[in-house]
């Protein structure tokens, strides 16, 4: 299992924020990045609360559009 208090993808980095579905931690840069949320299309109960997901939800509506 990750450690929640250090990055997913950068280990050597402190998390800024926190996946409660798989206990991932990231990052500022991977915040700025933008698509962090592991598995956007699937159900997430914590979805309704999540900052990731909020933060990377109109990178996936552009997507969506880009892709009719």
């Amino acid at each position: 299992m990750m450690d929640k208090y250090r990055c997913r993808f950068h280990p050597e980095r402190k998390a800024v924020l926190y996946c409660e579905k798989y206990e991932y931690g990231y990052c500022d840069e991977c915040l700025t990045d933008g698509q962090i949320c592991t598995d956007p299309e699937l159900y997430c109960k914590f979805r309704t609360q999540c900052i990731i997901w909020e933060d990377c939800r109109d990178v996936l509506k552009e997507k969506r559009a880009g892709s009719e």
